[in-house]
């Protein structure tokens, strides 16, 4: 039986990057989507974090800043991320027979047997075939658990110079995780990571 070995895809902003599906100008400029009833900011990219927009940032109290830097502001539109979503994790499933999604923006993908193919160049062909189909930019972490391969992808985000695609096994895994504070690991909550 092949060891076990799982891959994270998680789409970047994921509702931004679908708004940019349909309004491509949209790329490289900061964007924000708002939450229902347009009272708090959910979603961000990166121009716009890089501003200072956080997550949970009221509408109202940034109005004036969102327009002194020129950011491109949306209502949520579940419809069309529900449909995204479905779109992106058709794209995914072509890649393995065992899909588990995580959320509407993620999804476990189970790889044990595919070793053979390599798995990085796998990844990047995974990363490549969803961006060219969808619109939607993902990143892909391997590892040989869950929480793992979510670290995994946390690094490949992390790290632009990883082209969204990180395989713990080419890595010195014990200095990766030196780098990721205890409550940053998925599944550890507040009091664990105190203890």
């Amino acid at each position: 039986m092949a060891a076990p070995l799982f891959a994270l895809a998680d789409a970047n902003n994921f509702y931004v990057s679908c708004e940019r599906v349909f309004r491509p100008a949209l790329e490289g400029r900061p964007v924000v989507v708002l939450s229902n009833n347009d009272g708090c900011i959910i979603a961000r990219s990166d121009e716009a974090k890089a501003l200072g927009f956080a997550m949970g940032d009221p509408y109202h109290l940034n109005r004036d800043k969102l327009t002194r830097h020129g950011v491109a502001v949306f209502s949520s539109n579940y419809a069309l991320y529900g449909d995204m979503s479905r779109r992106v994790m058709d794209t995914l499933g072509t890649f393995t027979p065992e899909i588990e999604l995580y959320s509407i923006d993620e999804a476990f993908l189970n790889l044990a047997g595919f070793e053979r193919r390599g798995m990085t160049d796998y990844a990047r062909l995974i990363w490549a075939t969803v961006k060219r189909d969808t619109g939607i930019p993902v990143s892909v972490g391997i590892g040989p658990t869950k929480t793992l391969a979510k670290i995994a992808n946390h690094l490949a985000k992390a790290q632009p110079e990883s082209g969204g695609v990180c395989d713990l096994a080419e890595m010195d895994v014990d200095r990766a995780l030196a780098g990721i504070e205890v409550g940053e690991v998925w599944g550890v909550g507040p009091r664990w990571a105190k203890w």
